[in-house]
């Protein structure tokens, strides 16, 4: 007797023992979950040759009757992410799942060296559906190239794009919820275990060197003990610190898997696909030894079910999950999972609140509320997921997040933060404070609206009286009437939150001509030749009658009795002062100085302004400028690279950040190789 699961006949003993264990046992909710795959090392070689994780397979749990699912490594990263081969060659294909063309390198159109990315459903979708975090931190990424297109070995490292499951499924290529961003390079990781912010799932991905595929660093031939024993050390250095944050510790949730593509030096020949895996986390049972036959889709079911999500891709809806290697007491209340923020950080208001729930075993969820300060600010409906934003008062704050379940019960998850009232960020480009100017006064300023929101209004009082108002944009240019004299100017931006950032200048108007430059943005990169745009204005009965542009107080340009002039003046690399001025027939003068930087390519940061206050999830928008066509991008974030983009004249990208300040370079290269950059410091709140 036999029964089929996703496309492969199993002996009926197997399947009733998987049903046995899923019976007495379930997989508790975790908070955080980690996977680590390494490469090509049978059971007995690993057994023998990798002491650290041996020793923690010993402590907590490991499987005796794990089998990679195929001979080629891209294909088992494929079944641990989405439950199939996706290639009709290679595997019976699971219910759901299509044949995408892959084989152990690769997922190719056929015939071509385009990727065939993959649309079925897959982990990475099922956790951006569920509002839960997830980040990819690959060794050697951002040496790679940092893209996820980075084919293998690329700028010669030892990156291998096909470890990295991640980047074969169409929501990752094409950045679907800024998935894209998710892929960061390995050194991220130990930023995010300080600063609090590791994601709730999280999958480590060594290099070549470190995975037990190549040779270690500085060896061109070595044995497989060797290989084996730098993969050990990448796992005590790499996972070793996850291991000791508070949640994989007595009483926490943590969750973590390590597991091997396949056996038997990329074909699983001489071994019978039989690999190592352990479950380590202080919800295993201690020295579990688990003899139940299990594939990467069983383990696809645990980390699913551990995350609390319900939507199982390809054969792990069919797959029974790793139960036997967890308690057999059976939760009686919901648990509830808060995903972000993050306990004890500073928070702008209104807070937005991402959290799951499970319900006890046989129920359903049926409703939420949010306390604040034993106060109820939200409630809920019977979703297992919620992503409110609630308004806080100034100050330090306790949250208890409560969802119930049919049974009538209900659990708690409760936390500390503080709040503060953010605005605005407000820059005033011209004029300067305590500057004279002609009438009407040229004001140019730009806002950053707070986290969440956008600008929806300006206004602009003189001497406590509303002169101009301006609608939903974030950046101006008005024409703001002035009698002769001394005058106090409020500029304030206004966001859809109803907050608001102000700047005050004081300002002096003359007789004098009125100057207005459109070109270029004041303060801004620029290359050689400068192009100016600028107007004049005289007072009733008078004319312009000539005009100077002067560049680092030499004289450059020269015009006549127009009231507009467009030169362009050629100028050094570096930053210069420019002055523009302009003469009416009564001998007056009026002047604009502003500074701008000449770059070979110049990039000028749109969004967002400097020292703004911004969401984790951020927009960076940017211009570059050159003689020549524009050919890459790069942001940096904290010197680590960020995103890429190939060609054209403007970025658009979404960026995600960790709480804090963070420093950002937008950098572009034309196609010559020259480049130019521009730096802005940002708060994530």
């Amino acid at each position: 007797m036999s029964f089929t699961r996703a496309g492969r006949a199993l002996p009926a003993v197997i399947v009733l023992i998987c049903l046995v264990a899923k019976a007495f046992a379930q997989v508790p909710s975790s908070k955080h979950v980690v996977l680590v795959i390494d490469e090509n090392s049978s059971y007995s070689s690993v057994k023998a040759n990798m002491p650290w994780l041996i020793s923690h397979g010993n402590a907590y749990g490991y499987a005796t009757k794990y089998q990679s699912d195929n001979g080629g490594s891209l294909l088992d990263y494929l079944w641990l992410a989405s439950g199939s081969c996706h290639s009709g060659a290679h595997c019976s294909l699971p219910s759901g799942t299509h044949d995408f063309n892959c084989n152990g390198n690769n997922c190719f159109y056929p015939g071509t060296s385009t990727t065939d990315a993959i649309t079925d459903n897959n982990i990475f979708r099922v956790l951006n559906n569920a509002g839960i975090s997830w980040k990819v931190y690959a060794q050697s990424y951002a040496a790679a190239g940092g893209t996820v297109t980075t084919p293998d070995n690329h700028n010669g490292t030892a990156y291998y794009r096909r470890h990295n499951g991640a980047t074969w499924y169409s929501d990752v290529i094409k950045n679907v919820n800024g998935s894209a961003g998710r892929i960061v390079d390995l050194s991220h990781l130990s930023t995010d275990i300080q600063n609090g912010t590791l994601p709730r799932f999280t999958i480590i991905v060594p290099d070549g060197h470190h995975d037990a595929h190549d040779c270690p660093v500085g060896m061109s031939s070595c044995s497989e003990a060797q290989k084996l024993t730098a993969a050990d050390q990448f796992l005590s250095s790499h996972l070793g610190p996850v291991l000791n944050l508070p949640d994989f510790k007595a009483g926490g949730s943590g969750l973590a898997i390590v597991t091997f593509d396949e056996c038997g030096g990329g074909t699983n020949s001489g071994c019978g696909a039989s690999v190592y895996t352990a479950l380590i986390g202080p919800r295993v049972k201690p020295h579990t030894v688990s003899s139940v036959p299990y594939r990467h889709e069983n383990a696809l079911r645990t980390i699913l079910d551990s995350l609390g999500v319900k939507s199982y891709p390809g054969a792990s809806a069919n797959a029974a999950a790793m139960a036997d290697f967890f308690t057999t007491t059976t939760a009686t209340k919901p648990q509830v999972i808060v995903n972000s923020p993050a306990p004890g950080t500073s928070q702008s208001s209104p807070v937005q609140i991402d959290a799951t729930a499970s319900p006890s075993p046989g129920h359903a969820i049926t409703g939420w509320w949010i306390y604040v300060d034993s106060v109820g600010l939200y409630n809920g409906g019977a979703v297992s997921y919620i992503s409110p934003l609630v308004k806080m008062s100034p100050g330090t704050h306790t949250v208890v997040v409560r969802a119930w379940d049919t049974s009538g019960a209900y659990g708690d998850s409760t936390f500390k933060l503080t709040t503060s009232t953010a605005s605005p960020t407000v820059s005033i480009a011209t004029p300067s404070n305590n500057t004279s100017s002609g009438s009407p006064l040229n004001l140019q300023a730009a806002a950053s609206a707070t986290p969440g929101h956008s600008i929806r209004y300006w206004l602009v009082q003189v001497d406590g009286k509303t002169a101009l108002t301006a609608g939903a944009t974030s950046r101006i240019s008005l024409h703001v009437p002035l009698a002769q004299g001394k005058h106090n100017v409020v500029v304030r931006a206004y966001d859809t939150s109803n907050a608001y950032g102000s700047k005050t200048f004081t300002v002096t108007a003359t007789a004098n001509p009125a100057i207005t430059v459109s070109k270029p943005m004041i303060a801004s990169n620029v290359i050689s030749p400068i192009r100016l745009d600028a107007f004049a204005s005289a007072l009733s009965g008078r004319s312009i009658v000539g005009w100077w542009v002067y560049v680092d107080g030499v004289g450059k340009y020269h015009a006549g009795a127009v009231n507009s002039i467009a030169p362009s003046i050629a100028a050094a690399v570096g930053a210069h002062t420019i002055v523009i001025r302009a003469w009416d027939s009564s001998g007056a003068y009026g002047s604009q100085a502003f500074k701008v930087n000449v770059r070979p390519v110049a990039v000028n940061i749109s969004n967002p302004l400097n020292a703004a206050q911004v969401a984790s999830s951020i927009n960076v928008s940017a211009t570059a400028t050159s003689s020549k066509p524009i050919a890459a991008w790069t942001i940096y974030v904290d010197s680590g690279v960020a995103n890429r983009q190939n060609y054209g004249n403007t970025l658009n990208a979404n960026l995600q950040l960790t709480p804090g300040t963070h420093r950002v370079t937008v950098r572009s290269w034309d196609s010559i190789g020259a480049y130019g950059d521009q730096t802005i410091n940002v708060t994530v709140r």
